[in-house]
């Protein structure tokens, strides 16, 4: 348990936090240490929005964000330090199961197929080149990674492994970006913080959550329908018809649930506000995760991470990769991802029995029919779940690199907003939303107050800070 976060003295302000997220937790906990009065109002009846451990599977599994990705310097690295929370580093090169393969592990089989790795590579390079040049006619980001790419999938110049393994490229940047190739910009394909060392902390970062809400008043349930502002206040009327007011708010929403009217702003944001927000990657896919618990561990020890080739150069996402969490929970347990358009038709369509015999065709493949059936299976739809339509945010075609600060911009200092998606660099992550909310508790507090934020007692103090909108 941390104490206190205090970023100085404040006035009596009555203040809404809007989701009780990672963002909308660490948000009100900066301000209510401060003095503030803080309200949380969260729709689900859990901490945790897109950050879930659940222990349905008798461990505790983490079913939204799961890593802390880049963990030199990252402020969920020192947060977890304070706490005593041990990491578990993805180390090593993933084994590679797969007759059709001509090497043992993932890295190796990449680097046998030069001529595809080449291919690839320049295609990405010239669709980034086109991109720009074609900003001022086409608007910004205005090729696709399916546009850069779809010509090697189907070329018969190339032989079919380099074209498997061009597609575990595709593969892996739809999962990562949590998106379809169509919808991600070539330009940013891979994000930059997936090329860093990556954890994930002991036991689920619901240790975390729970530690940020501490002495929070939260209302479960309590979904805001619409949020009313102006110069002197704001007003948030509850779906249950309750009225409550304050001076002022900080919404954090995924941007799914802002663009469909939960809370609808009224007034609206400005136009090029209201545009941004549209314009931002969100919910077209999904990196859907699925957890099985099997009566015995019939995988390798070693290495944690195993997988094979995609099916085809065009059928991808179908649970190609594979995380054994027996070390770390001593129970038998895989974790698998779909990706691109067939996460997105298996969280929308397919029922849970449909979705197991998808992933349980993958391990098969690897490991043969005689391999027993789970016991137990956990699978989050974020797509299609209510409170989230969609799990984070992407660098779509057609959105502006200003439209994350555009987003973000308060309205007339009374509401504010915080998430992932207001990041303009390191967004889709879990430290994104914790850097978008002490930024804007920090704006709110400079606004309220006049005086500059104290960061000496967070947990993370001393991390680094993001390319964010009010860290320099």
């Amino acid at each position: 348990m941390t104490g206190s976060w205090s970023m100085g003295e404040s006035g009596s302000e009555r203040i809404l936090v809007i989701g009780a997220g990672m963002a909308g937790v660490v948000a009100a906990r900066l301000l209510k240490d401060s003095g503030f009065a803080v309200t949380v109002l969260e729709a689900r009846p859990r901490l945790g929005g897109r950050v879930w451990t659940d222990t349905s599977l008798g461990a505790p599994l983490d079913l939204g964000g799961s890593w802390i990705h880049g963990v030199d310097g990252n402020p969920l690295t020192l947060w977890c330090d304070k706490l005593g929370i041990p990491l578990i580093e993805s180390e090593g090169d993933r084994l590679l199961i797969d007759k059709r393969a001509t090497a043992s592990t993932r890295d190796g089989q990449r680097k046998q197929v030069r001529l595809g790795r080449a291919a690839f590579r320049a295609a990405i390079e010239w669709a980034s080149w086109k991109s720009k040049a074609m900003a001022r006619v086409k608007g910004p980001r205005s090729v696709s990674v399916k546009d850069a790419v779809d010509p090697l999938l189907h070329a018969a110049w190339l032989p079919e492994i380099d074209k498997l393994v061009i597609a575990t490229f595709v593969e892996g940047s739809e999962g990562v970006q949590g998106a379809p190739y169509e919808a991600v910009a070539a330009e940013e394909w891979w994000p930059t913080e997936g090329l860093d060392r990556n954890a994930q902390p002991k036991g689920g970062f619901v240790s975390l959550i729970e530690d940020g809400a501490r002495g929070l008043d939260i209302r479960f349930n309590a979904p805001v329908r619409r949020m009313a502002w102006n110069g002197a206040g704001v007003a948030a009327f509850l779906d249950s018809g309750e009225r409550l007011e304050a001076d002022r708010a900080i919404v954090t929403v995924p941007l799914g649930l802002l663009r469909a009217g939960w809370p609808a702003l009224d007034p609206q944001p400005p136009a090029d506000q209201q545009r941004a927000i549209i314009r931002l990657g969100y919910g077209a896919g999904v990196l859907g995760k699925i957890y099985l618990r099997f009566p015995r561990r019939f995988w390798p020890d070693q290495p944690t991470w195993f997988g094979r080739l995609p099916d085809a150069p065009d059928r991808r996402g179908t649970f190609n990769t594979w995380v054994s969490h027996h070390h770390e929970t001593g129970q038998p347990i895989l974790l698998s991802f779909s990706n691109g358009a067939v996460a997105a038709n298996l969280d929308r369509t397919a029922s849970d029995k449909e979705v197991v015999a998808v992933a349980m065709q993958s391990l098969h493949a690897m490991f043969g029919n005689d391999i027993p059936e789970p016991e137990a299976v956990a699978y989050p739809r974020w797509l299609s779940d209510p409170w989230s339509r969609g799990g984070y945010s992407y660098p779509a075609v057609g959105s502006a690199p200003e439209d994350r600060a555009l987003f973000a911009r308060p309205l007339a200092d009374r509401v504010f907003f915080a998430g992932e998606a207001t990041e303009p660099v390191e967004y889709g992550t879990v430290h994104a939303a914790l850097w978008s909310a002490e930024q804007t508790a920090e704006a709110l507090f400079r606004t309220a107050t006049g005086h500059d934020a104290s960061r000496d007692r967070r947990p993370w103090a001393g991390a680094r800070t993001g390319a964010g909108r009010h860290n320099g």
